[in-house]
């Protein structure tokens, strides 16, 4: 019986887990297209440019459709388990504070440019603080759900959002392509190959 429910346990867990590689290769691959497209604008002027509304849409877009992968993979990865009410209250907390934080954050460069920040600035400021507080939230699912390849994660893009500002406009949009979007294409398939492993050690066991 001990033996079953712990391989039970294994098996909910890369249930749960099988989604965050899915969801790392999706914002991975939206931020090296999205940031590539707005370090085009002016990055390699006068050789090739992206005109600023088309730079503008591919990144946007490009973020819309790994929202809805993220979506679509975590209602995909809940179904069949049951979780106590402490893990839907946290589930549900972090997940309000997403879009509470966003909402925020846009509200604060807004009121900044109101009182004098320019466009410039503004160009380093937003991307910047954004990746900052994905960080910050990929570090709290960790300390949550005790994910620690997310506190890796986490951790990394705090690292480059505090360097980017530092590199300043257009070149911080190329770093954030590279460094962020790369970087998460890189933890997805080490996350990949961690939940390979427990699947396999799972089966062992049983």
């Amino acid at each position: 019986m001990l033996a079953l429910y712990n391989d039970q346990q294994r098996a909910v867990a890369v249930k749960m887990g099988g989604f965050v590689p899915g969801i790392m290769a999706g914002w991975g691959t939206a931020w090296l297209i999205g940031f590539t497209a707005l370090w085009l604008i002016d990055g390699l002027k006068p050789a090739f440019s992206l005109p600023i509304g088309l730079a503008i849409g591919i990144f946007i877009g490009v973020l819309v459709i790994a929202i809805g992968i993220s979506i679509w993979l975590g209602v995909r990865s809940s179904r069949g388990v049951k979780s106590g009410s402490a893990n839907a209250f946290s589930g549900t907390v972090y997940g309000v504070t997403w879009s509470v934080g966003s909402i925020a954050i846009g509200a604060i460069g807004g009121a900044l440019i109101q009182n004098g920040l320019s466009s410039d600035l503004a160009n380093l400021f937003y991307p910047s603080i954004y990746v900052f507080f994905v960080g910050i939230m990929y570090v709290m699912a960790g300390a949550i759900w005790q994910a620690v390849p997310s506190v890796i994660v986490g951790g990394w893009l705090v690292v480059i959002a505090a360097v980017a500002p530092f590199i300043g406009y257009p070149w911080h949009y190329l770093f954030f392509a590279i460094a962020g979007g790369v970087g998460l294409l890189l933890f997805s398939v080490l996350g990949r190959n961690l939940l390979n492993g427990s699947s396999a050690f799972a089966k062992a066991a049983a």
